[in-house]
């Protein structure tokens, strides 16, 4: 079910006729512009003109405006951030297209390794961040109008919605129409200078705009004192002055009725709604009355609900009548009721008519189910008190609305409905186990499956023996199919590949056609864990189901998913030109073809960053640096922490493999800050990345302090994913070479661990234990059909053999090597082991893969090159560059241009003008050639 977008909620009310033009208040709207305030709150109680006097100063108003008549259904962070993108983007076309783009295909954060509570209020902050990053480039201001905001209560909307505001560049103003003021820093703001405020006192008519409005909009004739008296009476009341006009029209003796006017507003208005009905046909009372249940009405509908057929022309009648009716469109299609008028209407129909209520809030459901509006129709079949339909509806609708993103939308349906029915019934209490396990209250869930499975297996109907759901085998095994799926990734969020693994398979033997997506998402949760655990032949044909799925169902995430763990799997095959044809394909599919920003999907950011591996093996190591920081960046907008995670660390191995040590050290870093806030596996998974980095960087004791602390040991059977023991295998080749310390004698682990595991206290020294574990390795490697780790291995084995002196025996471990890397152009491998140059000398020189073996040779020599000058005492820099200016430097020198800079590093463009300017003061240059060329003489990148 996605999600329609109401047109009529992004225009601005269209100006009344014989409307009173409030300039006092238009111009104090305008002040707030040329005074460069960030925010303008219109701050009254209901039936002040708020509405009518933003509708007013948009029409003239020299800048775009962007419109959202908000309503009671906003309150979703989806919902509510979808419409104010699309708002946007009426104003401005080009703005926010990639926050739109994650915000409608939100359903795609369902396959992160991360639980969506951990994070909640990130990706709406990181979206924001990219969206203020497109207001910024907008080539004209514009203005953003939130009417009714008092109808957003959400916590998480309004702590985005500060955030929005304290970071709106100068050309973007926001506006906000409210009966109460918001839960924001008002009085901070007030400080600053970034607030403009009109109030009841400014919002009420003066008298000379009561004149106006009674005598020259309504032709009254009223006299001086009357006018005086009704606008004391009513304190300048809008809606009161309103109701008042429209009492008096057929009167005679007008000012009898002045005088008969008084008492506090809330008896004025019920004074005045009597008045003002008691003088429509009774037609038009029943129209009304009938109608007022609607937040927007249309003719058709109108027409259902009160039985004619002629409900355009009394639409068009009301309005001209000024009969508080409000145009939505231009065409006069869509109408709602002034809200102050329909809240008296609602309450005229409880006390008058209550009997018709249910029966029009059921048709009404009816109309909008007919007309694709399902949310529209759960809230009038709860208002309707038909829970039967209420349940139908949500039980067809709420798993699909889930994956639209819309969890809170769902969670209110089922907290409308009573307990006992949700347990009663299967899909409703699938629907909640879903909203549970992506709100990350994974200790909730299993309790609700029983629900399902045990109301599966039963009968009940509904009044009339009409059945609720299917209650057939079939419909037990597809609610059987989504238990298990749901379980399956309940256990992958909990990195638990062998149970997942289990109710995967259970779940694609359930699930059918009808359930692509879910289908979809059991098949990569079972493709990841068979990777997981080695068996790459079968991982390779589950990740096949799930492209056939994701594909089939026009699933974009799972699709892009798919493709982008099937590229780690074609790594580990060895298959990096394949991988790079997947990494394109899932590049392509996530938006990137179309140009930078238009349609592309954040989910690109885990694309950007496996390509960026692939380049970096091959030696391209300025394409590899750009490509990670763009997927960080991407991963950054979208607020995924596990893509996060993942983006630090390949983009710590292009800065080492660009020379920038500390670089990579910090990108590290912030990899493990990440990890420590997500789960105990992160945190192990980086940590082993950093023991790989730390031993290229020559930190040997850092690398053997995570070794004692991950309780790994040689002779392990290998229980993990086969890269963390190879990284092991690393650090105890590192440990053997390392000429800080003798060799011979040094073991590892600690005397409970070797009794607990039954291991002989006198240990192999570690350059044995190296090589048995490798041997083990390559054992694996081999049987699963992972040569990408094989070429690693052998690589390393060749290494620990020359270092025991065996040369002949290293030889031809490393041309076995040398085989299978070269169809796949592999550089970096061999790079990074560098201790192997006189071996690949030896190689070269008996006549084995001489022109691959001379490219490897130039490849480490430019390698050491690049690591001398980063570290050599190049020409001093008059003033040191900082750590920003470095960032903005290496992706200048990677070619990217200003704007895609300040996208990448979430800041304006203004902001990396700033930078480069200082850069080249720095520097000593004059334009970005120079600064490139001078930042590589100097060592810098």
């Amino acid at each position: 079910m996605a999600t329609p977008l109401l047109k009529t909620k992004l225009y601005a009310p269209p100006v009344r006729f014989g409307l009173v033009s409030r300039l006092r208040l238009i111009e104090r709207l305008n002040e707030g512009l040329r005074a460069g305030h960030r925010l303008t709150l219109l701050s009254a109680p209901a039936g002040f003109g708020k509405t009518t006097l933003l509708s007013d100063w948009a029409a003239a108003c020299h800048r775009p405006v962007a419109w959202v008549s908000l309503d009671e259904g906003d309150d979703d962070p989806i919902r509510f951030w979808s419409y104010v993108v699309a708002a946007l983007r009426t104003a401005q076309p080009d703005t926010g297209a990639m926050a739109l783009a994650a915000l409608q295909t939100s359903r795609g954060r369902r396959l992160s390794t991360v639980s969506p509570s951990r994070n909640g209020a990130a990706w709406i902050d990181a979206l924001l961040t990219g969206l203020i990053n497109d207001l910024v480039e907008c080539p004209d201001p514009l203005v953003l109008v939130l009417d009714d905001l008092h109808l957003i209560t959400g916590r998480q909307n309004h702590n985005a919605l500060v955030f929005l505001v304290d970071s709106l560049p100068p050309q973007v103003h926001l506006v906000c129409a409210t009966r109460t003021d918001p839960p924001w820093p008002l009085a901070r703001m007030r400080a600053r200078g970034e607030l403009t405020e009109l109030r009841a006192r400014e919002l009420r008519f003066t008298l000379d705009e009561a004149r106006t409005f009674l005598n020259e909009a309504h032709a009254l004739a009223l006299s001086a004192e009357d006018v005086a008296a009704l606008d004391a009476r009513t304190e300048g009341w809008v809606a009161g002055l309103q109701m008042a006009a429209l009492s008096m029209r057929e009167l005679g003796d007008r000012s009898a009725f002045v005088e008969r006017l008084g008492g506090a507003h809330r008896f004025i208005l019920d004074y005045l709604v009597e008045e003002v009905l008691s003088r429509q046909s009774d037609n038009i009372q029943g129209f009304l009355l009938r109608t007022s249940i609607l937040q927007r009405m249309t003719a058709s509908l109108c027409d259902l609900l009160t039985g004619r057929d002629d409900s355009q022309a009394v639409l068009e009648r009301l309005e001209q009548d000024n009969l508080f009716l409000i145009p939505l469109d231009d065409e006069r299609r869509w109408y709602r009721y002034h809200h102050l008028f329909g809240d008296l209407l609602r309450s005229r129909l409880d006390q008058t008519r209550h009997e018709w209520i249910p029966a029009l809030h059921g048709q009404a459901s009816k109309w909008y189910e007919r007309n694709g509006l399902v949310a529209e129709a759960v809230r009038h079949a709860l208002a309707a008190h038909d829970l039967d339909r209420a349940v139908i509806l949500i039980e067809e609708n709420a798993v699909a609305a889930i994956y639209q993103g819309e969890v809170t939308t769902v969670i209110g349906w089922l907290e409308a409905l009573p307990k006992e029915m949700v347990s009663s019934r299967p899909w409703l209490s699938v629907a909640q186990a879903w909203a549970l396990v992506y709100a990350g209250r994974l200790n909730a869930v299993e309790p609700v499956l029983e629900d399902a499975e045990r109301a599966s297996m039963g009968s009940a109907q509904a009044p009339g023996g009409k059945h609720l759901l299917d209650r057939s085998a079939f419909g037990a095994r597809r609610i059987r199919g989504h238990t298990a799926a749901i379980r399956a990734y309940a256990a992958f969020l909990e990195w638990d590949g062998r149970r997942g693994m289990e109710h995967a398979r259970e779940a694609l033997a359930c699930l059918t056609d009808q359930d692509l997506a879910v289908r979809g998402l059991a098949a990569m949760v079972l493709a990841i864990g068979l990777y997981g655990c080695g068996d790459l032949e079968a991982a390779d044909g589950a990740f096949a189901e799930a492209l056939c799925a994701g594909k089939a169902a026009n699933d974009t995430y799972v699709t892009a998913n798919a493709l982008c763990e099937l590229t780690d799997l074609q790594v580990a095959q060895g298959q990096l030109r394949k991988a790079a044809a997947t990494c394109r394909e899932a590049l392509q599919v996530a938006g990137v073809g179309q140009g930078q920003g238009a349609g592309q999907l954040p989910i690109a950011g885990y694309a950007y960053g496996r390509m960026s591996v692939l380049l970096r093996e091959w030696n391209r190591v300025s394409e590899a640096l750009q490509h990670a920081q763009r997927g960080i960046a991407l991963s950054q907008y979208w607020g995924q922490v596990d893509a996060l995670i993942l983006g630090h660390v390949f983009l710590a191995a292009a800065l080492l493999a660009a020379g920038d040590r500390d670089g990579g050290l910090d990108a590290i870093g912030e990899a493990k800050r990440i990890a420590s806030d997500v789960s105990p596996n992160y945190k192990a998974f980086v940590a082993a990345r950093e023991a790989k980095l730390r031993v290229a960087v020559g930190d040997v004791e850092g690398a053997m302090l995570w070794m004692r602390e991950s309780e790994l040991g040689p002779s392990d059977e290998p229980c993990r994913p086969v890269a963390t023991y190879i990284i092991l295998a690393r650090v105890l080749l590192a440990q053997a070479l390392s000429p800080a310390s003798s060799r011979a004698t040094r073991f590892i682990g600690t005397p409970a661990r070797l009794h607990a595991t039954n291991e002989p206290l006198a240990l192999k020294p570690p350059l044995d234990q190296a090589l048995a574990l490798l041997t083990k390795l390559l054992a694996l490697a081999e049987t699963t059909g992972a040569n990408g780790y094989a070429i690693e291995i052998l690589a390393l084995q060749a290494m620990a053999l020359q270092a025991q002196g065996k040369p002949e025996e290293a030889l031809p471990v490393l041309a076995r090597a040398l085989r299978l890397a070269e169809p796949q152009g592999y550089v970096r491998t061999f790079v990074e082991a560098e201790a192997l140059v006189p071996l690949l000398r030896q190689a070269a020189a008996r006549g084995i893969r001489v022109e691959y073996v001379g490219m490897l040779l130039d490849a480490i020599e430019r390698d050491k090159a690049i690591r001398r000058a980063s570290v050599a005492d190049g020409p001093a820099l008059v003033e040191p560059l900082t750590e920003r200016e470095l960032e903005v430097l290496r992706l200048l020198v990677v070619g990217l241009p200003n704007n895609e800079i300040a996208g990448t590093l979430f800041v304006a463009v203004g902001t990396v003008k700033q930078h480069l300017k200082h850069i080249y003061g720095k520097l000593g240059v004059h334009n970005r050639t120079e600064a490139a060329s001078h930042a590589r003489e100097l060592g810098l990148v």
